[in-house]
Parts: structure tokens; sequence; C-alpha cells
């Protein structure tokens, strides 16, 4: 008993060693820059709490989950700094082709990364959704920590039970954060600042249509013979709703539900979300071919839109582009 407390008690101090010994080489990696302190969240792990982490020097090696987080990263113009790439199985963004065919990918298509994986890519800085830091993935944020290494996870993937409802917002937030850990917050100014008066002309506009004009709108990710998944009220895809210009019919409880329900709310338009793992136009077909669905009000009169899965999960600029999309649809088949 003594001696395997011994060995857990040996192994706790090497790990807060090596922690210190890669904070001292930050230090001097900075020589003179001042240390920049930024809060972020833990993830799922911890249920979304803020925590300070301070960065002594621009991180060099980036390991990036997600295609939203990628897109981030190059729009930052930071991309040489990313180390490899994970959970990236979208189509890609034809600006950034080229950057893409650069990028080491851990993963092909979808699946988690080990630990042990990510670990042997010797990273300084780790870009995710809140999910990956999990039980089930990478762990905890502390874990990560503790080996010295920093976090950030990405607002808009945060538990909403600690940040409230997922915001288009908060993909300015995240690119502002970033930008000051990249020191990159002059060079990055200009796009940032236009990429937050276009949401900020969006809402405007959203605000000055009556609400009886507006066309009420649900989500549907996933469509399992007489059921279907829905996203929820405080989900990204609420508020590009909103943004755009329509009412969000998707409720506090989302999932799975029967079909019933959604004849029983006759949405005036319908979003489908797009993955690599369940195209569009399956889920379009089996809409218009369903003996119930086939009926309700946004099926009949074809008012059906595509969103793909990189821009409602997460966010980044493609959201953006998406919501003002989504905005011209509405206001050229409804009449705004």
């Amino acid at each position: 008993m003594i001696k395997q407390f011994l060995v857990i008690f040996i192994f706790i101090l090497s790990m807060l060693s090596v922690g210190c010994a890669y904070q001292e080489q930050q230090r001097t990696k900075a020589g003179n820059a001042a240390p920049i302190v930024i809060e972020n969240f833990d993830g799922y792990a911890g249920g979304g709490r803020k925590i300070a982490q301070v960065f002594y020097a621009v991180p060099q090696r980036v390991f990036a989950t997600s295609e939203a987080v990628v897109d981030d990263l190059i729009f930052l113009g930071v991309q040489d700094k990313i180390c490899a790439v994970s959970e990236c199985y979208s189509k890609s963004f034809a600006p950034y082709d080229v950057e893409y065919a650069k990028l080491r990918r851990l993963t092909q298509g979808a699946g988690y990364p080990s630990k042990e994986a990510v670990l042997d890519l010797h990273p300084d800085l780790i870009v995710s959704w809140g999910s990956l830091f999990g039980d089930s993935a990478l762990g905890s944020v502390e874990y990560w920590h503790n080996k010295g290494i920093h976090t950030y996870v990405m607002t808009n993937t945060v538990p909403t039970r600690a940040t409230g409802r997922r915001k288009v917002e908060y993909i300015v937030s995240d690119l502002q954060q970033l930008a000051k850990i990249f020191r990159v917050e002059e060079k990055a100014q200009k796009k940032i600042a236009d990429l937050q008066s276009r949401i900020a002309k969006l809402r405007m506009h959203s605000k000055s249509i009556a609400e009886a004009k507006k066309p009420k709108v649900i989500t549907l990710q996933y469509l399992y013979g007489n059921e279907y998944f829905g996203r929820t009220a405080n989900d990204l895809t609420a508020d590009m709703i909103e943004l755009a210009g329509g009412i969000s019919l998707d409720d506090n409880l989302g999932g799975r539900k029967s079909v019933e329900y959604l004849v029983e709310l006759d949405p005036d338009m319908i979003i489908v979300i797009d993955t690599a793992t369940t195209p569009v136009a399956g889920k379009i077909k089996a809409l218009r071919e369903h003996k119930v669905l086939k009926k309700i009000k946004a099926v009949r009169n074809n008012k059906i839109f595509v969103v793909p899965h990189r821009a409602f999960y997460c966010g980044s600029e493609r959201t953006v582009e998406a919501v003002e999309n989504m905005h011209k649809y509405i206001e050229d088949n409804f009449k705004l």
C-alpha cells in the first residue's frame, strides 16, 4: 500500500515539474513581452467553469479539432502554428482548400483522438469544442494544464447551463480572445470588425421585421422513420434562425421526437443539417416521400433550407455566411 502511494506521489511530482518546466520555457521564449491572461472555460468534464490561463508566449504547436476551429485559425492567419487537426470530415470551404491540404490529420473523418496520440504531438495549445474535454475523449482541461499544455474551448460548445443560449456573437468574442493569444490583434482587427459589422447588420434588420411576417422555422438534423432529431432553443441554430429573420420553433428539449410533433407545429420552413455521415439529399428525399411529413406546410411548399454542420456547431465565418444566405432565402420566399 505504501509502495503504491509512493509511486502515485512521485508521478504527481513529475507531472508538476513538467508543467513548471514548460512555463519556464515559455517565459524564456517570451523575453520581455508581457504575459497575457485569458479567461476561458472547462469542457464537459467540469460543466463549463471559467478558468484563467497565463500565456507567456505565442503558441507554436496547436492541435485543432473540427473545421470551425481550423477555419477560425486560418481566418486569423495563424495556420502555420497548427501541428495537427482532428474531427475534420465536412467538405472543405473552397478558399481554404490549399491550407487544409497542408494540415496533418490525426484522425481521418469522425472519431476522437486518444490522449496518447495528442501527447505525441507535443502541443502547447489545444483548441477544441467542449465535448472533447470530457471523460469519453480527451479528459478534463486540468489534465492538460497539469502537463503545461494550454487549452481553449470554443464558447458555443460549452454546456449552456454555464453560458446560457449559444449566440452568433460568441464567434467574434472567440476570435478576439484567440487573436490575443496569438498576439495578432492589430493584424486581425479589421477582419474581426467586418465580421462583427455583418452580424450587427443582420441583428438590426431582423429586429425591424414585424413578428407577424416572420416565418416559423424548425431545425431537423436526422430523420428516423417516424421520429426526427431536432435541436434545442439554446442551440446556435435557434439564434441563427432569429438572426436571419425567422421565429425558431426549436424547443427546450430537442432530441428525438415523434413526427406527429412536427406535424402539430406545422412550420413554415425547415432547416436541414447537412453532415458527412448523413448527407442532406437523403433527408430531403425522406421528408418529401414521408406519408405524414409531406403534408406539412414547409414540405408541401418546398421551403427547406440547408445548413452545413460546420456552420451550425461551434461557429466561424462560415456561420455568418450561412445566416446571410438564410436571411436572403427568407426575404425572397416570404416577401419580407
